[in-house]
């Protein structure tokens, strides 16, 4: 590459030594960007080398990076997220969590790749940039706050109206282990980065910049790659669909495929999903749509309820993955206690997937008659109880009563119960999201080997390998395959997707928007001045994917942690799903041939 260092990136990092009230500016490492571009893989690159096995999550010793990547504030298409990266105080693996909204750019417009944030403060602080104007202030009077209130609160003290806030709320103050960070509305959600935060008493992080503009090699041909790349977005069907009602309205078509989990994974048919659907939550709730910072689908939902028992003004509405997780999950077709769940987590700071997956395995265990309510602080988690749902949200986020259980996981539920692990919808202890391996057989590939733990969106086979999807990969060597393949088609498909979705997350680039690789490719050669073509494209995402893998082994992983519960794996008794099951072993064993692993 001519030059990187002038073109994409602003070229400094910003670190901040919480221990020793230490503000200083580090040059990026073009070595890593070169083999790596920025974002997670930027940022995986640098902490391999920092943090061990022997680190606890939560202690002084681990590091907190932030990073924006090459495309942030360039105006290449959907393209202004940013992602939040650390040793995870909840797997004890690679920690990630990728964000959307405006704070990225806005830290980019400050001059800033990313921050690096090491030790710990000895009383609760934010830090304050402005441009180059670094500085920590004391943060006592946000702490105990939530995260909505924070954020007002912080504009007001720092008179910096405009600016963007990253902060916690209670779950991350109380080091609650999926906690996450909320940026201006969206959400850093998993793996617990917000608990690191509340470890290290840091509240919040307000910016504003003024001037920084990223320098572009070639900027007339990556206008014209932006132009083409944002016509072939614009015309997907996928971005009429988002546009329209979000990603809720993924409920109808998942559950009709049979994707959608009912009932803690055991049912295959609910007659409540209708009551559910983004359909609905659009009749109902939905006053109008948000964008992330640049992007031109306008997925986000803002919505308006109206509850007697529960203040709830404007706020997000709930994804898809939220509505399962507290619907359809424990049987609960109240949408209006859903959309209220969505907004509490929001505001307390909690991972909506792993705090729905928590409860509901608790309400199954109470419906199993595992437990009884003396075990759940006299609470009725009989299926479809919305009420008490929203109680033990908030229970979750101040570790009261069963909430002190529920704040450390699934996991740490069956330990205290005695629930064997493979009845538990966990891979390497992070709570499954929720679409079924029943329905497509690559996502036990892709929960099982996700770097963070199950994730869907390390590789998300079931929209991109799909036939009748109008996502077209084939140049990389992505065939469309039936969902209940567990032949080598699958498996590579899926193999070239995770790489490929590596590099997403290093750019930083949203998986909404999905325009020919060939298009993304012209735009990180214009931007850069790189010489990138197919092969090396697929050799550059390859090499991110196997340095997170490699995070982890430095981490204590081994084969036996690429596993998959056989919760997920038992066939169900009805639905279109009946009977279909991946046969993992095989599939595993075939992965590993065709990753050349041993």
């Amino acid at each position: 590459m001519k030059d990187l260092e002038i073109f994409g990136f602003t070229g400094v990092l910003l670190k901040v030594d919480l221990s020793q009230d230490k503000i200083s500016f580090e040059p990026i490492n073009f070595n890593y960007t070169t083999d790596f571009l920025g974002g997670a893989g930027y940022a995986c690159r640098y902490l391999i080398d920092e943090l061990d096995k022997n680190i606890d999550g939560l202690s002084s010793q681990n590091t907190i990076m932030i990073m924006n990547g090459p495309f942030t504030l360039t105006g290449a298409p959907s393209s202004n997220r940013f992602v939040i990266c650390s040793k995870s105080p909840y797997t004890g693996l690679w920690g990630e969590a990728n964000c959307g909204g405006t704070f990225g750019p806005e830290l980019k417009r400050a001059g800033f790749d990313g921050i690096i944030i090491t030790g710990k403060s000895d009383k609760p602080v934010y830090l304050q940039i402005i441009d180059d104007n670094v500085n920590l202030f004391d943060a006592g009077s946000l702490w105990g706050k939530g995260i909505k209130e924070t954020r007002l609160k912080l504009k007001e003290l720092s008179n910096l109206p405009k600016a963007k806030v990253l902060c916690i709320g209670q779950a991350g103050e109380n080091e609650v282990k999926y906690a996450n960070i909320n940026a201006e509305g969206r959400s850093a959600g998993r793996t617990g980065m917000g608990a690191i935060f509340g470890s290290k008493c840091l509240k919040a992080i307000i910016v504003k910049g003024s001037s920084f503009k990223s320098k572009i090699y070639s900027p007339q041909e990556f206008k014209a790659s932006i132009k083409k790349t944002l016509k072939s977005i614009l015309n997907s069907n996928i971005t009429q669909i988002l546009r329209d009602m979000g990603t809720s309205a993924g409920v109808m078509g998942a559950y009709s495929l049979g994707d959608l989990p009912i009932k803690y994974w055991s049912k295959g048919e609910w007659n409540g999903v209708l009551d559910i659907s983004g359909e609905n939550l659009k009749k109902k709730f939905l006053i109008k749509n948000k964008s992330c910072y640049g992007c031109s689908i306008g997925c986000g939902r803002i919505i308006n309820i109206v509850n007697k028992n529960y203040e709830v003004p404007l706020c997000e509405g709930p994804e898809y993955e939220t509505i399962a997780g507290f619907g359809s999950m424990i049987l609960n077709n109240d949408l209006e206690s859903i959309s209220i769940a969505n907004d509490m987590c929001n505001d307390y700071g909690l991972d909506t997937i792993s705090t729905s997956g928590s409860i509901s395995l608790l309400f199954d265990l109470f419906n199993k008659g595992i437990i009884d309510k003396e075990q759940v602080d006299n609470l009725n988690l009989l299926w479809g109880q919305a009420d008490s749902m929203l109680r033990l949200i908030k229970k979750t986020a101040f570790k009261d009563g069963i909430g002190q259980l529920l704040a450390d996981g699934s996991n740490a539920i069956g330990a205290k119960f005695n629930i064997s692990d493979d009845k538990i919808a966990t891979v390497n202890k992070l709570e499954v999201p929720y679409h079924d391996i029943r329905f497509c057989h690559g996502m036990a590939i892709t929960y099982a080997f996700s770097p963070r733990g199950a994730c869907h969106t390390s590789a998300d086979v079931f929209k991109v390998l799909r036939k009748y999807v109008e996502i077209d990969y084939s140049s990389l060597g992505i065939e469309k395959v039936n969902m209940n393949s567990n032949n080598d088609k699958m498996i590579k498909g899926t193999i070239i997707l995770q790489d490929y979705r590596s590099i997403y997350s290093s750019l930083i680039s949203c998986f909404f928007a999905n325009p020919p690789p060939e298009y993304m490719i012209e735009l990180i050669n214009n931007l850069l001045g790189s010489n990138l073509n197919i092969e090396s494209t697929k050799m550059l995402g390859e090499r991110i994917f196997t340095l997170k893998r490699l995070f982890n082994i430095k981490m204590g992983i081994t084969p036996s942690n690429d596993n998959i519960p056989k919760i997920l794996l038992n066939p169900l008794k009805e639905g279109p799903l009946k009977g279909s099951s991946p046969d993992f072993k095989k599939m595993k064993r075939n992965y590993y041939n065709l990753r050349d692993w041993n």
